[in-house]
């Protein structure tokens, strides 16, 4: 039960490590003024992402869910001038690195207590999703919003991940923003909180 409540703790993380072209638009811009391109863009989120101390958990997710060669896929919307700085608004895409299928067996397998798995006598998906449909069944007893959190999740992740492909992308979080700004040694990323970020596809 505490792996479960954990998860759910690893996708808020998630949301704040992330909450980190088309045409560019603002206000009182320079003349002369060089917009940085999507891929200066991206990279600077990426770095931000890959360096932030916070986002360990978040980046343990990353792996679990897109398996060792996943990887984030950053889809820049808009790009606007803020006095020196640029506010990116985009969206996170995760570029699968193998079977969805695969994912969810470890993603669940991490969802479920040690001592429990060892009972399964069969180590797969079908046998980690029963247990946890099982769980979300003597919950309801006790715990009706926390069972019906994990009915959903299980629904959720079976329809984004299940019938995934190596190489396929799946949408993690839109709605993100993050200020741009030029330092030294390139471009900063800082995240911006903004109101219209959503989750997808992550545990609930």
């Amino acid at each position: 039960m505490k792996s479960i409540i954990l998860r759910s703790a690893t996708c808020l993380v998630f949301a704040s490590a992330l909450v980190a072209c088309s045409p560019r638009s603002g206000a009182d811009v320079p003349a002369g003024a060089v917009y940085p391109t999507d891929a200066q863009v991206s990279a600077a989120l990426e770095t931000q992402f890959q360096t932030d101390p916070h986002s360990a958990a978040a980046r343990d997710l990353i792996r679990t869910l897109g398996g060792d060669k996943g990887a984030l896929r950053y889809q820049i919307h808009k790009v606007i001038y803020r006095q020196g700085a640029y506010e990116a608004r985009y969206d996170a895409l995760l570029v699968m690195g193998q079977p969805g299928a695969q994912s969810l067996q470890a993603l669940y397998a991490s969802m479920i207590p040690e001592t429990e798995r060892s009972r399964l006598g069969e180590a797969s998906l079908d046998a980690y999703e029963k247990w946890l449909k099982g769980q979300a069944q003597a919950l309801q007893k006790t715990s009706p919003p926390q069972a019906q959190a994990l009915k959903d999740t299980l629904e959720l992740l079976g329809k984004c991940y299940r019938d995934a492909k190596a190489g396929s992308e799946v949408m993690v979080m839109q709605g993100l923003g993050a200020l741009i700004s030029p330092e030294r040694s390139g471009l900063f990323a800082e995240k911006l909180a903004l109101p219209d970020t959503r989750a997808h596809c992550l545990p609930a």
